[in-house]
């Protein structure tokens, strides 16, 4: 049976409030009592209200137009929540995550991969391309080849963790649209906000560039200036011995590239990672704006157990300017509505990551004959090119429930041939500018 560890002291746990504390009321008028209430109901309390129809916003959008006449705070209920789950690798999160969400009627959408990156709408990969590509940097490397050399492929860790800061980005964009078009929960596992710790224990560890570094927090400040904060934090926690032997128990089964893994079995690094960089760091300052729940889940732990502390948390807000769930009191149904629109259209995320030129991250930015190299050959991977251009691939796969995934297809896949050049010509063009 889990329990909630109050041993790190009130300090860490400063965003959990105790269930006895009276109810204050805002200084403004709220919208509905949704928004000032919070609470968390689950489905056997019976008390967790009947949703509204869903705005089909993959098919319609949302613009100013519907901005006018389509409002956004009348589908939310008290589950209107984002819960992330965070925690170390070997502790079956997916499952406690899958159970979560369906006792509080919410939507699970697993952490983002590398092979989210990698494989394409229709479920080809392009990592069984890798023996065409003629330069290192081009080819593959994802979280299996980390697992046994963090320093393969000269800067490979470097381009994954940028790769990623991508797709979480994305995914947590779909997320936002996703709740404020629908007014359906979501758990899910790391966000934006949490990311930027295992850049750091990779810095630390000697195993990305400084420019890489740099540049990943250059684009971290302008993605967190749209992603909300999370309503719940969910933080599981083992002692790192634990953690490895749980690791090596699923190596001889579902993970064997993790087996006397240089990362797995490097104590400090794991450490470092989540003793000091994730629970005295992100998660201390992450209880000011969110609230922090976490469970030692060394043997495994109830799922039930969790949901009745989340039904007694209640989510309270004191005062207009408590920083507590501070990104979610918009107090108009305007701002709601402006929120939904910048999520739906997505165009904010597309911004961050492609008006940043910052070439002197070597590892990761690729040179004209590696992006030449890498161009022709991903163009051949079938539903790479335009639909016009290809014979017919078949219909893309499902990604997952309300296709929430549906939109990620990486935006480096998106080719077509009528933006492909004749080689020698682009090769002598190369060569007079250089």
């Amino acid at each position: 049976m889990a329990g909630l560890t109050t041993k790190l002291g009130p300090l860490l746990l400063s965003g959990l409030n105790s269930p006895a504390v009276s109810n204050k009321f805002l200084a403004v008028q709220v919208l509905n009592n949704k928004l000032s209430a919070a609470n968390i109901f689950s489905k056997s309390s019976g008390q967790l209200e009947e949703r509204m129809k869903p705005w089909d916003y993959k098919k319609y959008g949302y613009n100013y137009a519907c901005q006018i006449m389509e409002g956004t705070t009348k589908r939310f209920n008290d589950n209107t929540k984002i819960i992330v789950v965070e925690g170390p690798p070997g502790l079956n999160k997916g499952k406690f995550c899958q159970e979560l969400a369906d006792e509080l009627d919410m939507v699970y959408v697993p952490g983002p991969t590398m092979d989210q990156y990698y494989t394409n709408l229709y479920g080809y990969d392009l990592r069984d391309l890798d023996w065409q590509f003629n330069y290192p940097k081009n080819k593959s490397y994802d979280e299996k080849k980390f697992a046994q050399d963090p320093l393969a492929q000269n800067g490979g860790l470097d381009r994954m963790q940028d790769a990623l800061q991508f797709i979480r980005a994305r995914t947590y964009n779909e997320l936002l649209a996703h709740l404020f078009n629908t007014g359906r929960g979501i758990v899910t596992e790391k966000c934006p906000h949490s990311e930027y710790v295992f850049t750091e224990a990779a810095y630390n560890m000697g195993w990305i560039d400084p420019t890489s570094r740099t540049k990943y927090h250059k684009i971290r400040k302008m993605v967190l200036q749209y992603s909300l904060k999370p309503h719940v934090i969910i933080y599981l926690d083992a002692p790192v011995d634990v953690v490895q032997a749980k690791i090596r128990e699923r190596a001889n089964t579902t993970h064997p590239w993790e087996k006397n893994s240089p990362v797995f079995e490097n104590t400090s690094y794991l450490k470092m990672l989540y003793e000091t960089l994730m629970k005295r760091e992100y998660l201390k300052q992450a209880a000011i704006s969110s609230k922090v729940l976490m469970y030692d889940w060394s043997d495994g732990g109830d799922t039930e157990v969790v949901v009745e502390d989340l039904e007694r948390l209640q989510l309270e807000y004191f005062d207009k300017y408590d920083k507590q769930q501070a990104d979610w009191r918009m107090f108009k149904e305007d701002n709601y509505s402006l929120a939904r629109r910048r999520y739906t259209d997505r165009k904010w995320v597309n911004f961050c990551f492609s008006h940043l030129a910052y070439m002197e991250a070597f590892r990761i930015e690729p040179s004209n004959v590696e992006l030449l190299d890498w161009t022709d050959t991903a163009v051949k991977l079938p539903g790479n090119v335009r639909y016009d251009d290809v014979i017919d691939v078949g219909e893309p796969k499902e990604q997952c429930e309300v296709s929430l995934l549906s939109e990620q297809q990486p935006f480096c896949y998106n080719l077509s041939r009528t933006f492909l050049h004749d080689n020698a010509a682009l090769e002598g063009y190369f060569h007079e500018r250089e």
